[in-house]
């Protein structure tokens, strides 16, 4: 059945249902635009200002600066919890007196007691010896003996020091 239809008779076609179709879209959809423009009272309608004339308002913050949100019909918007907004002046960093709290703070103290533990092997060092190596250790992180991982330290320095040492010892060594 579709053989019957020469390529004209189907462009013909689609040019007629496609004409007819924005016929109904104008006059459905744009009807008084349409008969604005035809009456020729369709440029009756003013422009939107631009910026750059007068009459416009201009907004009274800043670009960038988001210290004071603007509110919204739901009003102010609430930053998420424990997050604030500083001004970059307010930004400081931990002074470099606290080492215990600095992060890596346990693997750096490990690897100290890594290097004590290889003098000690190398000099035949005795319990003495590391008391007087561990000195340094302590000037370096101060007063370690409240830390949460104490604990962990201890226990590899039990696990490896090459004489023994007893839990009294232990639990004073940091202080």
């Amino acid at each position: 059945m579709l053989q019957q239809f020469t390529w004209g008779q189907f462009l013909l076609a689609s040019f007629v249902l496609s004409f007819l179709w924005y016929v109904f879209v104008v006059l459905g959809f744009y009807r008084r635009e349409f008969f604005g423009l035809l009456s020729g009272s369709g440029g009756s309608q003013e422009p939107l200002p631009h910026r750059w004339e007068k009459g416009v308002a201009v907004l009274d913050h800043e670009v960038g600066n988001d210290a004071d949100l603007e509110e919204g019909l739901m009003g102010k918007p609430a930053l998420p919890q424990g997050m604030a907004l500083v001004k970059t002046s307010e930004v400081a960093f931990a002074s470099s007196d606290t080492n215990t709290d600095q992060i890596g703070m346990v693997a750096d103290v490990i690897q100290d007691l890594k290097e004590i533990f290889k003098v000690l092997e190398q000099q035949a060092g005795d319990k003495k010896d590391f008391f007087r190596l561990l000195e340094k250790v302590k000037q370096d992180y101060g007063r370690i003996g409240g830390h949460p991982s104490i604990g962990s330290i201890n226990r590899f320095i039990s696990d490896h020091v090459p004489f023994h040492l007893s839990a009294e010892e232990l639990e004073n060594l940091w202080y």
